[in-house]
Protein backbone atom coordinates (compact mmCIF):
# COMPACT_ATOMS: atom_id res chain seq x y z
CA UNK A 1 0.00 0.00 0.00
CA UNK A 2 1.13 3.10 -1.13
CA UNK A 3 1.87 5.51 2.19
CA UNK A 4 0.97 9.29 1.28
CA UNK A 5 2.06 12.97 2.65
CA UNK A 6 -0.19 15.79 2.61
CA UNK A 7 0.44 19.29 1.87
CA UNK A 8 -2.29 21.77 2.77
CA UNK A 9 -3.03 24.58 0.51
CA UNK A 10 -6.03 26.73 1.86
CA UNK A 11 -8.89 24.04 2.68
CA UNK A 12 -7.09 21.60 -0.03
CA UNK A 13 -4.90 18.90 1.36
CA UNK A 14 -2.97 17.46 -1.69
CA UNK A 15 -1.69 14.09 -1.85
CA UNK A 16 1.84 12.93 -2.80
CA UNK A 17 4.50 10.91 -2.55
CA UNK A 18 8.52 11.95 -2.14
CA UNK A 19 9.15 10.63 -5.06
CA UNK A 20 6.43 12.39 -7.61
CA UNK A 21 7.94 16.08 -6.05
CA UNK A 22 9.96 17.77 -8.13
CA UNK A 23 9.85 21.31 -6.26
CA UNK A 24 5.93 22.05 -6.76
CA UNK A 25 5.43 21.92 -3.19
CA UNK A 26 8.51 24.49 -2.51
CA UNK A 27 9.06 27.00 -5.29
CA UNK A 28 5.90 26.29 -6.98
CA UNK A 29 4.06 28.13 -4.49
CA UNK A 30 5.50 31.19 -6.94
CA UNK A 31 2.65 30.30 -8.59
CA UNK A 32 -0.21 31.31 -6.63
CA UNK A 33 0.60 35.21 -5.57
CA UNK A 34 1.84 35.57 -9.55
CA UNK A 35 -1.12 34.27 -11.06
CA UNK A 36 -3.34 36.63 -8.11
CA UNK A 37 -1.32 39.89 -9.32
CA UNK A 38 -0.62 39.56 -12.67
CA UNK A 39 -2.94 37.59 -14.69
CA UNK A 40 -6.02 36.96 -12.59
CA UNK A 41 -9.09 34.66 -12.11
CA UNK A 42 -10.03 32.05 -14.85
CA UNK A 43 -12.02 29.96 -16.04
CA UNK A 44 -9.87 26.58 -16.54
CA UNK A 45 -6.63 25.64 -16.05
CA UNK A 46 -4.13 22.69 -17.03
CA UNK A 47 -1.10 21.74 -15.42
CA UNK A 48 1.62 19.89 -17.22
CA UNK A 49 3.88 17.54 -16.02
CA UNK A 50 1.61 18.03 -13.00
CA UNK A 51 3.23 15.57 -10.93
CA UNK A 52 0.65 14.88 -7.65
CA UNK A 53 -0.73 18.70 -8.90
CA UNK A 54 0.26 21.01 -6.35
CA UNK A 55 0.57 24.03 -8.62
CA UNK A 56 -3.01 23.28 -10.21
CA UNK A 57 -4.29 22.50 -6.91
CA UNK A 58 -2.62 25.74 -5.18
CA UNK A 59 -4.71 27.76 -7.88
CA UNK A 60 -7.60 25.80 -7.59
CA UNK A 61 -7.48 26.42 -3.81
CA UNK A 62 -6.70 30.12 -4.06
CA UNK A 63 -10.17 30.67 -5.74
CA UNK A 64 -8.49 31.69 -9.10
CA UNK A 65 -9.66 28.72 -11.29
CA UNK A 66 -12.92 27.21 -11.52
CA UNK A 67 -11.92 23.84 -13.18
CA UNK A 68 -8.52 21.88 -13.13
CA UNK A 69 -7.02 19.59 -15.26
CA UNK A 70 -3.63 17.69 -14.75
CA UNK A 71 -1.48 15.73 -17.15
CA UNK A 72 1.82 13.66 -16.62
CA UNK A 73 2.90 10.72 -17.75
CA UNK A 74 3.69 8.87 -14.40
CA UNK A 75 0.57 6.30 -13.20
CA UNK A 76 1.71 7.30 -9.91
CA UNK A 77 0.78 10.68 -10.08
CA UNK A 78 -2.70 9.78 -11.18
CA UNK A 79 -2.88 7.56 -7.92
CA UNK A 80 -1.84 10.66 -6.12
CA UNK A 81 -4.33 13.30 -7.68
CA UNK A 82 -7.15 10.49 -7.76
CA UNK A 83 -6.74 10.53 -3.89
CA UNK A 84 -6.81 14.07 -3.30
CA UNK A 85 -9.82 14.68 -5.50
CA UNK A 86 -12.11 12.18 -3.45
CA UNK A 87 -10.55 13.18 -0.17
CA UNK A 88 -11.74 16.63 -1.15
CA UNK A 89 -14.79 16.06 -2.41
CA UNK A 90 -13.13 17.41 -5.97
CA UNK A 91 -15.12 15.07 -8.72
CA UNK A 92 -16.25 17.23 -11.58
CA UNK A 93 -14.00 19.78 -11.16
CA UNK A 94 -10.37 18.02 -11.42
CA UNK A 95 -9.67 15.75 -13.99
CA UNK A 96 -6.17 13.64 -14.67
CA UNK A 97 -4.97 12.58 -17.66
CA UNK A 98 -1.98 9.83 -18.54
CA UNK A 99 -0.08 11.53 -21.54
CA UNK A 100 2.93 12.17 -22.82
CA UNK A 101 2.45 15.54 -23.25
CA UNK A 102 -0.85 16.13 -25.00
CA UNK A 103 -0.49 12.87 -27.05
CA UNK A 104 -3.69 11.45 -24.20
CA UNK A 105 -4.77 14.51 -23.39
CA UNK A 106 -8.82 14.34 -25.41
CA UNK A 107 -8.50 17.10 -28.88
CA UNK A 108 -11.35 19.26 -27.60
CA UNK A 109 -10.09 20.53 -24.21
CA UNK A 110 -9.05 24.02 -24.20
CA UNK A 111 -7.81 26.18 -21.16
CA UNK A 112 -7.07 29.99 -20.25
CA UNK A 113 -4.08 29.37 -18.64
CA UNK A 114 -1.73 26.40 -18.88
CA UNK A 115 1.14 26.36 -16.15
CA UNK A 116 3.83 23.50 -15.27
CA UNK A 117 7.43 22.74 -13.52
CA UNK A 118 8.88 20.81 -16.34
CA UNK A 119 12.00 18.52 -16.22
CA UNK A 120 14.88 21.37 -15.84
CA UNK A 121 17.99 20.07 -17.08
CA UNK A 122 19.09 19.97 -20.25
CA UNK A 123 21.36 16.14 -19.97
CA UNK A 124 24.40 16.57 -18.52
CA UNK A 125 24.30 19.58 -16.46
CA UNK A 126 24.18 18.19 -12.20
CA UNK A 127 23.66 14.79 -13.79
CA UNK A 128 25.14 13.12 -10.81
CA UNK A 129 23.14 14.62 -8.32
CA UNK A 130 19.69 14.21 -9.64
CA UNK A 131 20.57 10.42 -10.35
CA UNK A 132 21.37 10.26 -6.52
CA UNK A 133 18.26 12.10 -5.30
CA UNK A 134 15.08 11.60 -8.02
CA UNK A 135 13.77 9.85 -10.84
CA UNK A 136 14.91 11.43 -14.44
CA UNK A 137 11.20 11.67 -15.15
CA UNK A 138 11.66 14.70 -12.69
CA UNK A 139 14.39 16.38 -13.89
CA UNK A 140 15.64 15.43 -17.33
CA UNK A 141 14.92 16.75 -20.73
CA UNK A 142 17.53 16.02 -23.14
CA UNK A 143 17.69 18.50 -25.78
CA UNK A 144 14.73 20.20 -24.12
CA UNK A 145 12.65 18.00 -26.58
CA UNK A 146 9.81 17.84 -23.95
CA UNK A 147 9.54 21.77 -23.97
CA UNK A 148 9.90 21.88 -27.48
CA UNK A 149 6.38 19.31 -28.48
CA UNK A 150 4.43 20.81 -25.25
CA UNK A 151 5.37 25.07 -26.83
CA UNK A 152 4.98 23.54 -30.62
CA UNK A 153 1.32 22.23 -29.16
CA UNK A 154 -0.02 24.55 -26.70
CA UNK A 155 -1.19 27.50 -29.06
CA UNK A 156 -3.89 24.92 -30.44
CA UNK A 157 -5.04 24.31 -26.26
CA UNK A 158 -5.67 27.63 -25.30
CA UNK A 159 -8.57 29.49 -25.17
CA UNK A 160 -8.66 32.90 -26.60
CA UNK A 161 -6.64 35.41 -25.16
CA UNK A 162 -5.09 31.95 -23.06
CA UNK A 163 -1.27 32.11 -21.62
CA UNK A 164 1.12 29.82 -20.86
CA UNK A 165 3.20 30.38 -17.28
CA UNK A 166 6.17 28.17 -16.97
CA UNK A 167 8.80 27.89 -14.23
CA UNK A 168 12.35 27.53 -15.27
CA UNK A 169 15.38 27.24 -13.25
CA UNK A 170 18.21 29.35 -13.57
CA UNK A 171 21.17 27.12 -12.83
CA UNK A 172 20.03 25.13 -16.34
CA UNK A 173 18.30 26.92 -18.31
CA UNK A 174 18.09 31.17 -19.77
CA UNK A 175 14.29 32.11 -21.15
CA UNK A 176 16.25 32.47 -24.54
CA UNK A 177 16.36 28.73 -24.41
CA UNK A 178 12.76 28.71 -24.45
CA UNK A 179 11.40 32.14 -26.22
CA UNK A 180 12.55 30.66 -29.74
CA UNK A 181 10.01 28.06 -29.23
CA UNK A 182 7.06 29.92 -28.01
CA UNK A 183 7.59 32.84 -30.72
CA UNK A 184 7.99 30.10 -33.48
CA UNK A 185 4.57 28.00 -32.09
CA UNK A 186 3.01 31.63 -33.12
CA UNK A 187 2.54 32.62 -29.21
CA UNK A 188 3.54 36.29 -27.91
CA UNK A 189 6.40 36.38 -25.37
CA UNK A 190 5.23 38.49 -22.32
CA UNK A 191 8.43 38.17 -20.46
CA UNK A 192 10.79 36.12 -18.12
CA UNK A 193 9.93 37.00 -14.79
CA UNK A 194 11.41 36.72 -10.99
CA UNK A 195 9.67 34.01 -8.76
CA UNK A 196 10.36 36.46 -5.92
CA UNK A 197 11.95 36.38 -2.25
CA UNK A 198 12.88 33.00 -1.12
CA UNK A 199 12.71 31.40 -5.11
CA UNK A 200 15.82 32.94 -6.64
CA UNK A 201 17.41 30.10 -8.47
CA UNK A 202 14.07 30.38 -10.27
CA UNK A 203 11.90 32.56 -13.07
CA UNK A 204 8.50 32.30 -14.93
CA UNK A 205 8.11 32.31 -18.57
CA UNK A 206 4.89 33.98 -19.49
CA UNK A 207 3.60 33.55 -23.04
CA UNK A 208 0.02 34.16 -24.19
CA UNK A 209 -2.02 33.98 -27.86
CA UNK A 210 -1.85 37.25 -29.37
CA UNK A 211 -4.84 39.52 -29.63
CA UNK A 212 -6.88 39.29 -32.59
CA UNK A 213 -5.63 41.75 -35.47
CA UNK A 214 -7.61 45.40 -34.30
CA UNK A 215 -8.62 44.40 -31.28
CA UNK A 216 -7.43 46.38 -28.20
Amino acid sequence: MTLFSHARYGSLSVSYTDGLDGGGNTFGRAYEPFVRDRIGRVGSVFEWCAGPGFIGFSLLAAGLCDRLDLGDVNPDAGAAVGRTVAENDLHGRVRFHLSDGFEAVPDDLRWDLMVGNPPHVNAAAAASHYQRTRSPLIWKDTDWAIHRDFYAAAPGRLRPGGSVLVQENHRFSTPEDFTGMAEESGLEVVGAFACGAGYEDYYFLWSRLPSPAGSS
